[in-house]
């Protein structure tokens, strides 16, 4: 039996609280907080304790492998203080087992409110339990909100999961690390909570990168009045070395089952003697008078050093050999992130060294995830939308493929950009290779010219075999060779093999003798569209139905640029610029001057490629021919989007386009255009300019 002392008047008059997460951000200190620092505090609180006899007040422990389970056996109480420690009751009205409402027990806690804010804390201390101060924990309860109802905005917090005494755990003061840190649960009338049967679940945290007051975040995960809700939470204090934490740090929360919060990159202490001080209930209202109503607790169970069987579902650390755990950071050189954007990706990484899976900082465990190595170790990968995948490495990033692009990449700490890197590593040198190999393009006897490109996995140079020319005007880049034939053959010696073919005209092509197929080889892009230049600057966008694309070694591929598979645009002064696409051409449009564009080996008349055949069914017009200055917009489609002049629209390829989003400024007196399937998901419009949208347009 607990024997109650002045001591637990003393803790009321020195324990921090959370404070109000109203809209001005203001918080509250408890009276005397500065008084004593954290760690003085713990060795008060443990001399008095021992003066006074306290002994544990647990019910009972089951040990696991790497995991203690502690369970609260409210039934075996005559008073919450006798398994909890109980302070700053503002109410007046101290908490009391009650036999009903129960969850099957035979009795829970009741914390009632008075006109007062707050109801009581009641702490689960480690430390004055027999145990260590943790590093992660488990807690479950349940909870039985009697009575409430709150207005809107009005908040509610619930439970302390954890708390860690100190400056740093409420009142604004700044969390250092080392000077305590917190989280309050609650629910509040936000969030289109489901009012007055339930109000939405929120996480309210002071730790090391917060701002101002608690970091206050909303969910959309009901916690229903008037019945009983199971509330769970997992939290797993950040690794750190040398004073200086990392963000790795774990917060979860589930609702009745639904997982309603989770933040993987969390930073709350440098030391060990900051780790986990205690969880356990409060109550404590921000908005309405809750005079009458009650918190009931029952059936509270903490799990320290890891989490349940039948909860657990933290990555498979033993299971899979290519994932380690954050605290390995230290035995890498690098770290490497991989956000994914708002579609599925697939892709690979190639790495000149070492690389494993981790879910450091903000990262979560993809199953997808296989490693290999052999000349390289390579990261093969799927993932989800929205997702974001974290490595640790060892020597350098040689290439990177992704399907689509990611929204962004990093590598220790710095941001890269994919385009930087090669989709694969560099082919092997073979310089010392015999150039056994011959691929002749035979234009004797054909009309009209034929332009070709192809790719072999070695080296390749011109050659005069079966009669061919040396053409100045052929281009080899490494292995690729472009080039055009007339009434005459061309030649090259190679070795490795020929991976890619494309062929547009009569020609025929043959290797070592024996003609060949164009279409056996790569994809197929049989058609050239070629703008020439005139002196005066031109900015053009043609879209094709099939797929357009730069040509390797020509202008185009500095020029211009791809904004989806069907379309590109460019600017153009003087030479060409050349794109080979397959189906057919449907748009040319010239933004800004005019010059000569071919088809094939034709001149065409851009007047009869308008854009009145388009290939997508809608059109976005932000319309800035009324305002007085410059706008800015962006949006997002769950379909295609590509620039267009429709309705006199300027292109400006100033604007962005990235995947399925677009964002841009019009000018006054100007307008920007869009064709697009599918829905527009989100937009932003800063400035005075008119939006527009125009469907099914024939």
């Amino acid at each position: 039996m607990i024997v109650k002392s002045d001591y637990s008047v003393y803790m009321a008059r020195n324990t921090p609280e959370l404070g109000d997460d109203s809209s001005d951000g203001a918080d509250e200190r408890a009276a005397g907080d500065g008084a004593i620092d954290r760690r003085s505090y713990l060795k008060l609180a443990g001399a008095a304790a021992a003066a006074i006899g306290i002994s544990a007040g647990v019910a009972g422990a089951q040990s696991t492998e790497g995991m203690e389970r502690i369970e609260l056996d409210y039934d075996r109480y005559g008073d919450p203080s006798q398994l909890y420690t109980v302070n700053d009751n503002r109410s007046g009205i101290p908490p009391e087992f009650v036999s009903s409402p129960t969850n099957g027990s035979n009795q829970a806690i009741r914390t009632e409110f008075s006109s007062a804010q707050k109801t009581a804390n009641l702490e689960y201390r480690f430390e004055e339990n027999g145990y260590e101060m943790p590093r992660e924990v488990y807690t479950s309860f349940k909870l039985y909100p009697d009575g409430i109802r709150l207005s809107a905005n009005d908040t509610v917090r619930i439970f302390w999961l954890p708390l860690t005494n100190g400056p740093g755990s409420s009142g604004g003061g700044a969390t250092d690390g080392t000077n305590g840190w917190s989280n309050a649960i609650g629910f509040a009338n936000r969030n289109d909570s489901p009012a007055p049967d339930g109000y939405n679940f929120f996480s309210y945290s002071y730790h090391m990168d917060r701002g101002g007051s608690g970091d206050f975040q909303m969910t959309s995960v009901p916690i229903w009045m008037d019945q009983w809700n199971e509330i769970e939470g997992y939290v797993r204090c950040n690794t750190f070395s040398g004073g200086s934490a990392n963000r790795d740090g774990v917060m979860r929360y589930w609702v009745n089952g639904e997982l309603a919060f989770e933040r993987t990159n969390l930073r709350m202490t440098t030391t060990e003697s900051n780790l986990i001080e205690g969880v356990g209930p409060l109550g404590y209202v921000v908005g309405s008078s809750l005079s009458g109503d009650a918190l009931i607790y029952d059936d509270h169970e903490i799990a320290i050093g890891g989490m349940p069987a039948d909860r657990d579902d933290s990555p498979p650390y033993d299971e899979d050999p290519t994932l380690v755990e954050p605290s390995a950071r230290d035995q890498y050189e690098e770290r490497f992130t991989y956000r994914n954007g708002d579609e599925e990706a697939a892709y690979r990484i190639y790495v000149d060294g070492d690389i494993v899976q981790s879910d450091w900082s903000q990262a979560t465990y993809n199953e997808s995830v296989e490693i290999t190595s052999d000349e390289y170790a390579v990261v093969e990968a799927t993932a989800e939308p929205g997702t974001i995948d974290g490595y640790f490495f060892d020597g350098d990033i040689v290439a990177i493929s992704a399907d689509p692009d990611p929204s962004q990449l990093w590598v220790s700490g710095e941001q890269i950009d994919p385009a930087d890197y090669p989709d694969a590593p560099p082919a092997e040198d073979r310089s010392d290779e015999p150039l056994e190999h011959v691929v002749l393009v035979d234009g004797l006897g054909t009309t009209g010219t034929t332009r070709y490109e192809f790719a072999v996995s070695g080296s390749v140079e011109k050659s005069t075999d079966g009669g061919a020319s040396i053409d100045d005007g052929d281009a080899i880049d490494g292995g690729r060779v472009t080039g055009l034939v007339g009434g005459w053959r061309d030649a090259f010696r190679f070795s490795g093999e020929l991976e890619e073919l494309t062929v547009d005209g009569a020609a025929r092509v043959s290797v070592d003798g024996e003609e060949i197929d164009p279409a056996d080889y790569g994809d197929d892009l049989p058609h050239v569209l070629t703008v020439v230049g005139n002196g005066s600057e031109a900015s053009y966008e043609l879209t094709v139905d099939g797929t357009i694309d730069t040509v390797l070694g020509d202008a185009s591929a500095v020029g211009a640029e791809r904004q989806t598979s069907e379309t590109v645009t460019g600017t153009i002064e003087r030479g060409v610029h050349r794109f080979r696409f397959s189906g057919e051409l449907v748009d040319v449009a010239f933004a800004t001057g005019e010059t000569h564009v071919y088809l094939d080996a034709e001149r065409i008349d851009p007047a009869d490629y308008s854009g009145e055949t388009r290939v997508l069914p809608h059109a976005i017009v932000i319309d800035g021919s009324e305002a007085d200055d410059a706008t800015d917009y962006s949006f997002t489609v769950d379909g295609d989007v590509i620039q267009s002049n429709y309705r006199d629209a300027t292109v400006d390829r100033a604007d962005s386009l990235e995947g399925t989003s677009a964002a841009g400024s019009v000018g006054a007196g100007e307008r920007d255009a869009y064709f697009f399937d599918g829905d527009i998901t989100d937009f932003q419009l800063v400035g005075d300019a008119t939006v527009d949208v125009h469907h099914e347009i024939q």
